[in-house]
């Protein structure tokens, strides 16, 4: 492909929300290694679009919702000259392979899924610390070194995230800062906080006077709703169900403390630079999916016990242990977490 015009970049990273998020340095990372004028462009699925509408260094968002054939035409129109696939799948390829036939040279990430398998089965570790976003940006050595070409950059201190700037969200409740942020959501049983452990969370915290935003998506709305109706003399506001990804981001933002499980909120939180209390389950860290480059405040708990062999799966779908993972980090210990964080970060 001749050369006209700016450099076309198209990263693909389809799902979800945390993954999509993670890729933000790679964005950044293009338009300091390519020379001259660099668009960048970005393919994800409809429901993850608000972590890179409107981010700073994408110049367009394109969505599908089930098929790449929604957009493999007008894609083509474009005039790509490299693809960034990020997501490494049936679908991503589909879309390369179309795009090679118009010259577009394309770059696929290394997902380490071997190493993955056998640190879950066999607790064998090969990954050794590496983040996701390291493996990301280590897609891009055709370009050079990406880490270093990040470390030249004012804007390198870690994920990036379109914010809304809106004062309030869908049922009229005003994003006042200082408030506590429970991240009720999890895409799997063996991420999310059990329900007991969120009412004995929203005792501790009303009974210190505390105002709280529960965030979450559909799926969490009738667990808020009775939070909500639990602590009914308390200020406990719920968004989840109705607050878009944008202005729950906003929400997260101005936060004083969030309290999450592995979840897209996590990465959130770490991107808005938002102190957190992370509370583990059956997966781990050791897989490269913690937050990168969190508030130095924050802290994560991991699952203890006379049961160590963790990860029990990559996504948390499954847990080997007759006691679950989830179950193995104590309110008492989050409830913990989350004063000393908050004695640290609030006056």
């Amino acid at each position: 492909m001749s050369q006209t015009g700016p450099t076309r970049v198209l990263v693909v990273r389809f799902s979800s929300m945390g993954d999509v998020i993670l890729t933000s340095p790679v964005v950044r990372a293009l338009h300091a290694m390519l020379e001259g004028e660099v668009e960048v462009h970005f393919l994800t699925k409809s429901a993850f679009a608000g972590a890179v509408e409107g981010l700073h260094g994408v110049h367009q968002v394109w969505t599908i919702d089930k098929t790449t054939a929604e957009v493999e035409a007008a894609l083509l129109e474009v005039g790509f000259h490299y693809v960034i696939d990020l997501h490494a799948n049936a679908r991503s390829g589909f879309i390369k392979r179309a795009l090679r036939k118009e010259g577009t040279l394309d770059l696929t990430v290394d997902k380490k899924s071997l190493d993955k398998i056998l640190l879950v089965r066999f607790g064998l570790d090969r990954l050794r610390g590496e983040h996701v976003v390291e493996r990301y940006l280590k897609t891009l050595s055709p370009f050079g070194d990406a880490l270093s070409a990040l470390g030249g950059c004012d804007d390198a201190a870690g994920l990036a995230l379109p914010v809304a700037v809106s004062k309030e969200v869908p049922g009229g409740a005003r994003l006042d800062s200082g408030r506590v942020v429970l991240a009720l959501g999890a895409a799997h049983v063996g991420k999310a906080i059990p329900m007991r452990h969120w009412r004995a969370i929203l005792t501790h915290l009303t009974a210190q006077g505390r105002a709280v935003d529960l965030i979450g998506g559909p799926d969490e709305a009738a667990l808020a709703s009775q939070l909500v109706a639990w602590f009914e003399d308390g200020d406990v506001k719920n968004h989840c169900g109705v607050a878009s990804w944008s202005e729950t981001f906003a929400v997260i933002g101005k936060g004083a403390l969030l309290v999450a499980g592995d979840t897209g909120a996590m990465h959130a939180g770490a991107a808005l630079q938002v102190p957190m209390v992370v509370v583990w389950g059956c997966t781990s860290p050791a897989l490269g999916m913690g937050p990168w480059m969190p508030h130095p405040s924050s802290v994560q708990l991991e699952p203890e016990g006379p049961e160590r062999n963790r990860p029990c799966s990559r996504l948390g779908d499954r847990c080997r242990h007759k006691v679950k993972c989830p179950e193995r980090v104590s309110p008492e210990r989050t409830i913990a977490a989350m004063d000393s964080v908050l004695k640290q970060t609030t006056p």
